[in-house]
């Protein structure tokens, strides 16, 4: 072989190469530190798109059940249930139709959210293994190993916070800033422990209710102090704070010329199978919600 053609040979496999190696690491997912995911909003007929950055490198359990309920579908035509300081988000879905007739009627409003929550299909997907387990019901030994099982598997989610794991971030665990999403949990009146898996070898005893989130994040449209990073895993920042400002200010002008809000009181958690038996069974809250829908078009991974 010449020179030149054995020149060409080893260009053309070292291209070969990159691209197979792109196209492998593209087939299985590579993961990042910091993924992306875009939101798009909908209010008063108008689309608003945020990105956000996640941070995996700090809460790898939490980026993971957020970006395989994403790449599900799950919070896509959902609505933003709770219109506080910071919304509650990914509990239910959003029907035009039936949302219009009722949300007159705080009583007709709670029929609405117990007939569109996604609790169901929240636990087909983890039925179906489309989640993965963090928290589990029982532990077993191996010598003095702890072990954990599928067969105890719960399906909720670990709590990634200093309050419930001890968790100690390097640089600092992320505040509620303004923009943030924040995994959101009810810290359930139980005694009952469970077995989380922070690191998929490692298995620590926890309180249930520290490790109680589902599908629920939380948009924070105000910092907050309350809602610090050692009671809360907040998994996000928001990337451009003067886009989400633009779409705040909206909402602010079109509730000056509406009475746009009212309070309903829903049960919560009816699938709940695992905590004391009075402590939250069709657990009650009380949400404000906006008459002019606050609706989540779609929740799309665009960097693993």
């Amino acid at each position: 072989m010449s020179i030149s053609k054995f020149r060409k040979f080893i260009i053309g496999s070292a291209l070969a190469a990159v691209v197979a190696f792109s196209a492998a690491t593209s087939a299985c997912g590579l993961e990042t530190a910091h993924p992306k995911a875009k939101i798009t909003y909908e209010f008063n007929n108008k689309e608003y798109v945020m990105e956000y950055t996640l941070y995996r490198n700090m809460y790898p359990n939490t980026v993971r059940h957020f970006i395989e309920l994403a790449d599900e579908g799950f919070y896509d035509n959902t609505i933003v249930h709770n219109y506080t300081n910071d919304w509650y988000a990914g509990g239910y879905g959003y029907d035009a139709d039936e949302y219009s007739a009722k949300i007159g009627n705080p009583a007709a409003m709670s029929e609405y959210f117990s007939e569109f929550s996604k609790e169901d299909d929240y636990l087909g997907l983890f039925n179906a293994g489309k989640l993965t387990p963090s928290v589990y019901g029982n532990v077993v030994y191996e010598g003095e190993k702890q072990k954990v099982s599928d067969e105890d598997k719960l399906p909720t989610l670990i709590g990634e916070f200093k309050n419930n794991i001890q968790q100690t971030i390097e640089n600092g665990a992320l505040s509620a800033e303004f923009g943030a999403l924040k995994m959101y949990y009810y810290a359930k009146e139980t005694e009952k422990k469970v077995y989380v898996t922070p690191t998929g070898d490692q298995v620590i005893g926890a309180d249930y209710k520290n490790n109680s989130a589902t599908s629920l994040f939380s948009v924070q449209t105000a910092s907050s102090t309350s809602l610090n990073a050692s009671s809360y895993c907040v998994f996000a920042r928001l990337d451009d704070v003067s886009a989400f400002n633009d779409f705040l200010d909206d909402i602010k002008e079109y509730l000056e010329d509406h009475d746009d809000v009212i309070r309903v009181t829903v049960n919560v958690d009816n699938n709940e199978n695992f905590s004391d038996k009075d402590a939250d069974k069709a657990m009650q809250q009380v949400f404000s919600v906006m008459v002019t829908p606050l609706i989540i078009k779609q929740v799309k991974i665009t960097k693993y």
